[in-house]
C-alpha cells in the first residue's frame, strides 16, 4: 500500500485522471429533456434581482424622455412666422371704416 501511495505522489496526471473518474461516477450528466432549456431561463429568471429589474425599466423611461425631448426639440426649432410694429399699424389702418376715410380727405379739401 505505501508503494501504491507513493506512486501517486509522483505521478499528479494519473492522480488527476482517477479524482475525474471519481467524479463522473458521483455525478451523472444529466439526459437533456424537453423542459431542459425553459427549467433553466426559469432558474435564471429567478435569480434575476429587483435591481436588474429596475435598471431595464430605466433605460426604457429613459430611452422615452430622449424621443419626447427630441420631438419637442423639432417642434420648437420650426420658424413661427415674425410680425413686426409696422405690420400691426398697417392692419389696423386697413379695418378702419369707410366713413372715416371719407371725413379725412374732406377736411384736406376745405383748407
Amino acid at each position: 500500500m505505501m508503494d501504491e501511495s507513493k506512486a501517486r505522489m509522483e505521478d499528479p496526471e494519473a492522480r488527476l485522471s482517477e479524482l475525474f473518474a471519481a467524479y463522473r461516477s458521483a455525478c451523472p450528466d444529466p439526459e437533456p429533456g424537453a423542459m431542459f432549456t425553459p427549467g433553466l431561463w426559469e432558474k435564471i429568471e429567478a435569480r434575476r434581482s429587483f435591481a436588474f429589474r429596475l435598471k431595464r425599466f430605466s433605460r426604457g423611461i429613459i430611452a422615452t424622455a430622449a424621443a419626447v425631448c427630441l420631438l419637442m426639440g423639432l417642434f420648437l426649432a420650426r420658424p413661427e412666422p415674425t410680425v413686426s410694429y409696422q405690420d400691426v399699424v398697417t392692419a389696423d389702418q386697413s379695418h378702419d371704416s369707410p366713413a372715416d376715410e371719407d371725413v379725412i380727405p374732406a377736411a384736406y379739401e376745405r383748407n
